[in-house]
């Protein structure tokens, strides 16, 4: 899983209608959300509605909380939580090698 729209396509049909889904475009996210959701979608009547972040936390909207009470709330706490850390996890990354002059993909990032 690469892209959002690979993301969004594969659980279209988990979306509710008028939401758009996912929006955070980090590969690790996608594969690590992508992974949960399989198993998310097993649950009859699952949906979701966006996974994005706010004021730069994650933040995971589902039906959860209603068709699983208790244990709901917490799968989506949890969700924003891993989410989160595999941000600032990129983001430490990205700068550390930023100040080592290479990009993500660790190419140097000044003219040869």
């Amino acid at each position: 899983m690469r892209t959002i729209k690979e993301f969004n396509d594969k659980y279209k049909e988990y979306i509710e209608e008028g939401h758009y889904g996912m929006t955070i475009d980090e590969p690790s996210v996608l594969a690590y959300v992508d992974q949960i959701f399989n198993d998310l979608t097993k649950i009859p009547g699952f949906k979701y509605q966006q996974v994005k972040t706010k004021f730069g936390l994650a933040r995971v909207y589902t039906n959860l909380e209603d068709i699983l009470p208790f244990v709901g709330r917490i799968i989506n706490q949890e969700l924003e939580e891993k989410i989160s850390f595999i941000l600032k996890v990129e983001y430490e990354l990205e700068n550390r090698l930023k100040s080592l002059n290479l990009d993500k993909d660790g190419n140097s990032i000044q003219p040869v």
